[in-house]
């Protein structure tokens, strides 16, 4: 049990071993606390295994990014309470970002394996590629760097991203995301419940 000072907040964290029985899960969640929220950070085949429990009355937080994003195997009996993390732009306004990616693999005849990594993939190389262009003969480091982060903010093609900016000491050019829930008790359609937010 950990308690924030600051904000007076009790958070009791349970670790439940890699591929355990359904059991264990359950047993990890009735130890907590019986009010407040909970935020569990499960990979798929966890999350499937939410349908052999009964959901808890309080809003329940998932890492989407490890779940699965929208395809995760979420149960629909928690589905009216749960919310996800989700750090790219929603799929239905994505579309058109990732079209560019899709046609240049096309050509290629490269098959799409993993949609997200392919794209970032190729977000990179063109950016990569259009700022060594602007560069013309004057390739440096320090200037390879400047130039790339003054592109970054006008670029409209930014593929699974809303916005990209860097600057200096940055590191991660995508910085926030959406709490978002499912639309129904199934399928893959996400609703925003927040902004895009940048912590």
């Amino acid at each position: 049990m950990l308690v924030d000072t600051n904000w007076k907040i009790a958070v009791s964290s349970e670790a439940v071993p890699a591929d355990s029985a359904p059991r264990s899960l359950g047993e990890a969640l009735a130890r907590g606390p019986a009010a407040g929220i909970l935020v569990l950070w499960l990979r798929p085949h966890d999350i499937a295994a939410l349908a052999h429990l009964s959901p808890p009355p309080t809003r329940v937080y998932l890492s989407g990014l490890m779940g699965g994003l929208e395809n995760a195997p979420l149960p629909r009996s928690w589905r009216a309470n749960a919310a996800l993390s989700y750090p790219f732009e929603l799929p239905q306004r994505r579309g058109v970002q990732l079209d560019y990616a899709r046609g240049w693999l096309s050509f290629g005849h490269i098959p799409v394996v993993d949609p997200q990594a392919q794209a970032d993939t190729y977000l990179a190389c063109t950016l990569l590629s259009d700022t060594l262009n602007l560069m013309a003969d004057h390739v440096s480091p320090p200037y390879l760097i400047e130039r790339l982060q003054g592109l970054l903010e006008h670029r409209s093609v930014t593929g699974y991203y809303p916005r990209l900016a860097l600057a200096t000491r940055q590191h991660f050019a995508s910085k926030g995301g959406y709490i978002v829930h499912f639309d129904g008790p199934q399928g893959t359609v996400l609703v925003a419940d927040t902004p895009w937010t940048v912590p």
